[in-house]
């Protein structure tokens, strides 16, 4: 019996090179074909930049789209299914088929192409009516009602699609309760509604893991997780320890419970600490341990600095991501939205999943740079995209190497798409969607220099990949 471990020299044959994107962010056809309201529509009526609505009107290009995704050579794609285009109002009687239709013809189009579908269930866009009934992931009702749309889904597309995602970064929409239309003007009230929020998606994922498991045996299933992964200012104790609990909580909670079946009791004693009550049922503990998924979706950026401060963070509520400054650190690269270059925190990041979850199937299902751009003479020169992309496919190789079970890569995103708080000026596609926040314009998609960079990484298995030194 030998006890060497047989290590991947490369990118395995099989590797799914992919893309990102999530529906309210491209689709557009908010209002078209029996589609209901959710909460990411009305939130992005409420921005002043560009809504739902329109988008980037993938509804109405998706041949061209997956035509574009076959130029490409991509092996996967990653999007996710509107609850409200085939419930729309999140629990109704029967299914709205015009979504249903809509989505056979894109999984359709990826099968035709060769393209392996990755398909999240929910990404930001809870059914509004499903808040005004009974206060949407709030209320234990929740789970019932996304159980069921997971079901029909599974029926509908199941016989096509291998690879599932439940729910898109929730311990982030758990932490921003509004995200998911949960509203409270008392503090205490509001953080017990999210967290009671993040109960109910626990339990719905875990029924859910165990259906997909019984009628697609051969599928894989997990969440798609938010991963920070955060340094401290200095080297004292107080910082490092407050890095490490946010990374616990927003990240490593949803992982935890996923494959361990259990809330974490680094998670409960937050609760306890807070005096939070979740509204538990009998039967629960058994949910979570009989549900599990079989690998993890990582949606990872880039990392962060982090020191303790006297200022509470705007965005997030107290107890989780407070009493903290986010540090700049002006050796790396850096975004205009503080997002940092440091390829190298992937690999390490990587290294701290497989140790906690040796061998765990891994999709990195979002990993890219946001930039404006506008277009010259047709083209979309985005150089710092292309380092970004390089670096990150630099050291996922050098993860693979070390042991990391990675299987698939899809940046974010295919192609422009609406951002949540910056409308189409943040930038983060491999295809250019001419339009603005002002103006729809033609919609005409243009291949960036990112994207023949990455038609190139998939042609030549990522030969053309070097390892560039930090600030060059």
């Amino acid at each position: 019996m030998s006890i060497q471990k047989q290590l991947k020299d490369d990118f395995p044959a099989d590797f799914l090179w992919g893309a990102s994107t999530s529906a309210f962010q491209v689709e557009g056809a908010a209002n078209e074909d029996g589609k209901g309201v959710t909460v990411a529509d009305l939130r992005s009526q409420k921005s002043k930049y560009i809504d739902t609505s329109v988008a980037a009107d993938h509804y109405h290009h998706v041949e061209e789209d997956v035509a574009l995704m076959a130029e490409l050579g991509l092996k996967s794609y990653r999007f996710s299914i509107s609850w409200a285009r085939i419930y729309p109002h999140g629990n109704d009687e029967e299914p709205n088929q015009k979504g249903i239709d809509f989505y056979n013809k894109l999984i359709n189009l990826l099968v035709k192409n060769k393209i392996e579908p990755i398909v999240t269930l929910f990404h930001f866009d809870c059914p509004e009516d499903l808040v005004k009934q009974y206060g949407g992931w709030a209320n234990r009702k929740a789970i019932d009602d996304y159980y069921r749309y997971a079901k029909t889904v599974f029926e509908q597309f199941g016989d096509r699609v291998k690879y599932w995602l439940t729910i898109n970064e929730q311990s982030l929409i758990a932490n921003v309760p509004a995200m998911n239309g949960i509203n409270d003007t008392d503090m205490h009230r509001l953080r017990e509604k999210g967290e009671n929020s993040n109960y109910n998606m626990f339990l719905a994922q875990a029924k859910v893991y165990s259906l997909c498991h019984k009628m697609f045996p051969n599928s894989k299933i997990g969440p798609a997780v938010s991963y920070m992964t955060n340094f401290p200012y200095d080297h004292t104790s107080a910082n490092a320890l407050k890095s490490k609990s946010m990374e616990d909580m927003i990240s490593f909670i949803d992982m935890d419970v996923a494959l361990r079946g259990e809330l974490p009791s680094y998670y409960l004693r937050y609760l306890k600490d807070s005096n939070i009550t979740l509204d538990v049922h009998e039967g629960d503990a058994e949910i979570l341990q009989n549900g599990r998924a079989n690998f993890l979706g990582l949606n990872w950026y880039s990392t962060s600095v982090f020191k303790l401060s006297n200022e509470e963070s705007p965005k997030m509520l107290d107890g989780v991501i407070s009493n903290v400054e986010k540090v700049r650190d002006d050796r790396l690269m850096n975004s205009e939205w503080d997002f940092s270059y440091d390829p190298v925190g992937l690999r390490f990041a990587l290294q701290k999943v497989n140790d906690r979850y040796p061998n765990i199937p891994i999709i990195i299902t979002e990993c890219g740079w946001p930039e404006r751009e506008e277009l010259e003479d047709g083209k979309v020169h985005d150089s710092k995209r292309v380092k970004y992309l390089n670096g990150h496919i630099y050291e996922l190789r050098e993860a693979i190497k070390d042991g990391v079970n990675v299987i698939s890569f899809n940046p974010w995103s295919f192609l422009d798409l609406l951002s949540v708080n910056d409308g189409m000026d943040k930038r983060y596609g491999l295809v250019f969607v001419n339009r603005d926040n002002n103006s729809e314009r033609d919609m005409k998609r243009y291949p960036k220099d990112s994207f023949y960079f990455y038609q190139k990484v998939i042609a030549t298995k990522a030969k053309n990949v070097t390892k560039l030194e930090i600030d060059e």
